[in-house]
């Protein structure tokens, strides 16, 4: 039987996973970061991305499979602060395509919460 924090962690981890596989490697990435908008970067900034991209695909991949409290306490702690990062670049004028990303990071971050304090 799936808890509720089990239900959340899934289905966050699945849309991390849909929402970050584009930016797996440089030539998705340049293409998702043209698609919102967002100035072509360097390589080095490209870099960053696909780094970035690389490590949230493994990690909702291991909370796919191992949805526990600890791993989904964990992950709401860091969409907390993903959503602070994205409200520091909406503050200093990148691309208001963020505020949807910002909407979704909050949305997964109180649901993931509400289960953990729930159980």
């Amino acid at each position: 039987m799936q808890t509720s924090v089990t239900r959340w962690g899934r289905a966050g981890a699945l849309y991390d996973l849909v929402a970050s596989a584009a930016f797996l490697t440089p030539w998705t990435a340049t293409l998702m970061l043209d698609l919102i908008g967002a100035p072509l970067p360097d390589v080095m900034s490209l870099l960053f991305a696909t780094l970035f991209g690389t490590v949230v695909v493994m990690w909702s991949i291991a909370r796919w499979r191992r949805p526990e409290p600890l791993l989904i306490g964990i992950d709401t702690a860091g969409r907390a602060l993903f959503s602070l990062w994205f409200v520091w670049a909406l503050w200093h004028g990148q691309t208001p395509v963020l505020a949807v990303f910002l909407v979704l990071e909050l949305f997964w971050g109180a649901a993931q919460l509400r289960a953990l304090v729930r159980r």
